[in-house]
């Protein structure tokens, strides 16, 4: 007879060592350290660990990764009011400008996270001097609900009364898509101003009585077959005042140049291309021309147009759905004010099915 005696412990499967190997590594990383090393983005709305950096000795106003970027402006970013106040009482330079002149004051504006606002402010944050054009955090606070946080401090400044009107616009029209989450990875969508959808399919080149309203499970094309279904798009009226149509599709066309110069002879159209490896591209067209082309949804910089701000597109966390900003954005640039757009943006309601013609095929 050969073999470990009885009385020894089976060996540890795959599974237990993987596990006690994560246990470990979770009880290191709460190790007091004097460094800032191995903490990942999304680490630093980590109260706890922030702490615990700090007791080791890490020094607050470190410069990390980035030129200008301190472990204060990396926790308001993630919105971690506990961090924020954790690198403060450690003496943490609230006014610390990165590569982009921000604060980190600006960053917990564009989160619109009171605690680490509050923290930030008591600490003698800079409210009101401007770091992305006319913009300062405290004139990006007075749009959101925290305003009254900032209104009554010191150099406060009042927000025109035409941009104003400029917010509560696109607010409104944010709030015609309702607060149920929407998937938006590969979609195409276009808007257009003041069309029905009989002339929308006529204008695509299909006759309007051979494309009846239809789910999409009953579309005339095979939905597993990709190539299949950039031959047809979805049709469907959006009310408003004006209103007018969606075209929809899972895929590209509803952007294309093509499309949108078919569609826009005395109107005009917003396309969005919702590019499933990254990144949400825009073409606005009008009176059968294509007018301009860019890419949409990522915080505004100086130079962006207006409407950039006041469809918040600067905000990380907003009360409203993923990309509801996006389909707002898109009707205004139409010129489309609608009521109600939640089905026209629920890529599962039923549309009018149009073939395209070849000249609109890619």
């Amino acid at each position: 007879m050969s073999g470990p005696p009885d009385f020894l412990a089976p060996p540890l499967s795959r599974r237990q060592r993987e596990m006690l190997r994560r246990q470990e590594e979770e009880r290191l990383r709460y190790v007091p350290r004097a460094d800032w090393e191995h903490i990942g983005y999304r680490d630093w709305g980590d109260a706890a660990l922030i702490r615990a950096r700090l007791d080791g000795g890490a020094p607050p106003d470190a410069v990390i990764r980035w030129p200008g970027t301190t472990p204060l402006h990396l926790a308001a970013e993630q919105g971690s009011a506990e961090a924020v106040a954790a690198l403060l009482s450690h003496h943490a330079e609230p006014d610390a400008r990165d590569e982009e002149e921000h604060t980190p004051l600006w960053y917990a504006a564009c989160n619109a996270d009171e605690g680490s606002v509050r923290a930030l402010i008591d600490a003698g944050a800079d409210v009101w001097t401007p770091q992305t054009g006319p913009w300062s955090p405290g004139r990006l606070l007075l749009t959101t609900p925290l305003a009254p946080l900032v209104a009554g401090l010191p150099g406060a400044v009042e927000l025109p009364a035409e941009e104003a009107a400029a917010f509560r616009a696109a607010d409104a029209l944010i709030a015609a898509f309702g607060d149920q989450e929407m998937w938006t990875e590969g979609l195409g969508i276009a808007f257009v101003r003041g069309l029905s959808e009989d002339e929308v399919i006529r204008r695509l080149g299909a006759d309007p009585a051979q494309c009846p309203r239809a789910e999409l499970e009953d579309a005339p094309f095979d939905l597993n077959e990709y190539d299949e279904s950039l031959r047809y798009v979805g049709v469907t009226s959006v009310p408003g005042d004006p209103g007018g149509c969606v075209i929809t599709q899972e895929g590209y066309t509803p952007s294309d140049d093509a499309v949108l110069r078919a569609i826009t002879a005395d109107t005009s159209a917003y396309g969005i291309c919702f590019n499933a490896k990254g990144g949400t591209f825009g073409t606005l067209a009008r009176d059968g021309e294509v007018v301009e082309s860019e890419e949409i949804g990522l915080p505004p910089y100086e130079p962006d147009p207006p409407a950039h701000w006041h469809f918040r597109f600067w905000q990380r966390k907003h009360p409203f759905p993923h990309d509801a900003d996006t389909f707002a954005y898109a009707c205004a640039a139409a010129g489309l004010r609608i009521s109600d757009g939640r089905k026209a943006a629920d890529r599962r309601a039923p549309r009018r099915w149009v073939p395209l013609p070849a000249g609109l095929q890619r």
